[in-house]
């Protein structure tokens, strides 16, 4: 009798806690909501404003923009709160949400950025390159291209700043620019593409898993990268597909995957630098061929912009380090409080906001090490956990940087407790935190930030704080 309760109670805990909702009729909740999502974008292609507009104007349209995130939460609450699809109606869910997900972004698309210019430099740059000269060295207001200086020209900014994209990114840039100078929707159709793959392979890397394929619907329908690469454009569109690849192939012990796991991630490093955190995460031990794969695709990116720039390359991406916007990071809001309220010499708050930044992000680097050497933390969750500790101590937070947390998490939320301990919490809160920095767009014209960190930190900062007391509780009664 007593083995028979054991099983019971363990069929119980196998059992996951979802609603017996029949496949036609999760089928047509989602393509209601698909169609909502849709009916909702129309405002946004009705007479946009430009980034120069009057802050009411732009307002508006993050007002537009928020309210498509009402379907997208209820399509999410759909599938994660239902079973799995099964046989042939798993292929039609996938079908229409990889297809909706087209959708909505091509439906954009013709949309010129409207909240960012940063596209319009990307042409620049690509520009600057072809005729020979360094981006890294060479700022846009350079006398070298006066005769350069048109709409291009005209829509960038930061024209005396050099570049800070890595290249990696020019490597998009340029492959946009030799298919149709300075055309910008080429460029942003580029990052639509590499966008929708990333749709494509979370729902790969999740069947792989063996988890719901349908929860990659928490980032195929997610209005923040649907606006943020179909109409602003930003690169960061590359470098979250490069990430989820990364995962996919790490999963290959061969020494051709791991040689592929190598070059992946130096790709994704050469678009934005945050994915070298993967290391920590995937590498195993003696794994000299992902390492000296990763360094040697490093090398040969930087390298021609080395010589084209005669050997300067770093010196913007540490004067941007160091810059303080008010959507900072923690450590410099806290730098920042203390330099208003308190009397300490700046040079002391300088290294005060280094030492929180080191132990913060050192601190993490060991937790994730030790973690994963008593195998208590799979890949994606030591990546959300370092990308998300990275974001937290940055000197800036652009809503577009919060892109990737989404697809990381959408992969953790599907994990047993059992087995990722917090990594379910953590997922909630990085996917939280991802779809509530839009709301920054609303204080970009104010000096007070207090609300927009009650709303979008504090929340997840106290929510992770009562999970892991929770986690440490039941540990000690056990």
């Amino acid at each position: 009798m007593a083995q028979l309760a054991r099983e019971v109670e363990q069929q119980k805990i196998r059992k996951p806690a979802a609603f017996p909702l029949p496949s036609s009729r999760r089928l047509a909740l989602l393509a209601v909501l698909l169609l909502l999502e849709l009916l909702l974008q129309i405002p946004l292609l009705i007479n946009p404003p430009t980034t120069d507009s009057p802050a009411p104007l732009i307002n508006a349209f993050v007002w537009h923009w928020l309210l498509t995130f009402l379907p997208y939460l209820l399509a999410c609450l759909v599938v994660l709160t239902s079973r799995p699809l099964s046989d042939r109606a798993r292929l039609f869910e996938l079908g229409l949400l990889l297809g909706g997900a087209l959708l909505l972004r091509l439906m954009l698309l013709p949309i010129p950025p409207v909240l960012s210019p940063d596209a319009w430099r990307y042409l620049w740059d690509a520009r600057v390159t072809l005729l020979g000269y360094s981006p890294y060295v060479y700022a846009p207001g350079d006398p070298h291209f006066i005769h350069l200086r048109d709409f291009v020209f005209a829509n960038s900014r930061y024209r005396n700043v050099p570049t800070l994209y890595p290249p990696g990114a020019q490597l998009f840039f340029l492959v946009s620019y030799l298919l149709a100078p300075s055309n910008l929707t080429v460029l942003k159709a580029i990052f639509v593409g590499c966008d929708w793959l990333t749709c494509a392979a979370l729902a790969w890397l999740l069947y792989r898993r063996g988890k719901d394929a349908g929860r990659c619907v928490l980032y195929a329908w997610c209005p923040l990268p649907v606006a943020e690469f179909a109409i602003q454009g930003h690169v960061d569109a590359p470098a979250v597909l490069l990430t989820i690849l990364t995962l996919l192939a790490a999963e290959y012990t061969s020494h051709r995957g791991r040689a592929t796991t190598g070059f992946l991630l130096g790709m994704a490093t050469l678009v934005r630098l945050y994915p070298a955190l993967l290391l920590l995460a995937i590498a195993r031990q003696r794994d000299w061929l992902l390492l000296t794969t990763w360094a040697v695709t490093l090398v040969t990116g930087y390298l021609p912009y080395l010589i084209l720039g005669h050997g300067q390359l770093l010196s913007p991406f540490e004067s941007y380090a160091g810059s303080y916007t008010p959507n900072a990071g923690l450590p410099q809001q806290l730098s920042h409080w203390l330099a208003l309220h308190t009397s300490l010499n700046p040079v002391l708050l300088h290294w005060l906001e280094e030492a929180v930044i080191g132990a913060i992000m050192g601190g993490s680097a060991l937790a994730v090490l030790w973690l994963r050497r008593r195998r208590h933390l799979s890949g994606e969750a030591a990546a959300l956990f370092l990308i998300s500790a990275l974001f937290a101590v940055s000197a800036h937070i652009f809503p577009w940087y919060t892109t990737v947390l989404i697809p990381l998490a959408a992969l953790l939320l599907t994990c047993s407790e059992s087995k990722q301990g917090l990594g379910r919490p953590i997922a909630f809160w990085a996917w939280y935190f991802a779809c509530t920095t839009p709301l920054a767009y609303f204080f970009m014209y104010e000096r007070d930030w207090t609300l927009y960190y009650a709303l979008v930190y504090w929340p997840p900062l106290l929510g992770l704080t009562l999970a892991t007391a929770l986690s440490l509780y039941r540990r000690v009664r056990k």
